[in-house]
């Protein structure tokens, strides 16, 4: 990643980072694009040692947040694991998704 400081000690133009009145913040390009950010996006904001860090993040409605349990995340390794090196059944994917469409 590019330093953020120039020969000078000066904060490099292409990584300030400016807030407005409302506080909403603008993130350069060069940091989206190392990012792999390409549009709207949301982030985990941390205050460490006085610095704002921001991650991004992944948000998931409350509704489905089922689906990232421990329990249920060991019951879809297990599936993908029977399922190597064989065709599923319909009988199969109504067990792994009772109640579907």
């Amino acid at each position: 990643m590019k330093s953020a400081y120039d020969d000078a000690g000066l904060v490099a133009a292409d990584l300030l980072v400016a807030m407005n009145a409302e506080g909403r913040i603008t993130i350069p390009t060069a940091a989206r694009r190392q990012l792999g950010l390409e549009s709207a996006a949301q982030f985990q904001a941390e205050v460490r040692d006085a610095a704002l860090v921001l991650r991004p993040a992944a948000v998931i409605p409350r509704e489905d947040a089922w689906a990232y349990t421990p329990d249920h995340l060991k019951k879809v390794e297990r599936a993908r694991q029977e399922a190597v090196g064989r065709q599923l059944t319909e009988a199969d994917l109504d067990r792994l998704a009772p109640g579907g469409a």
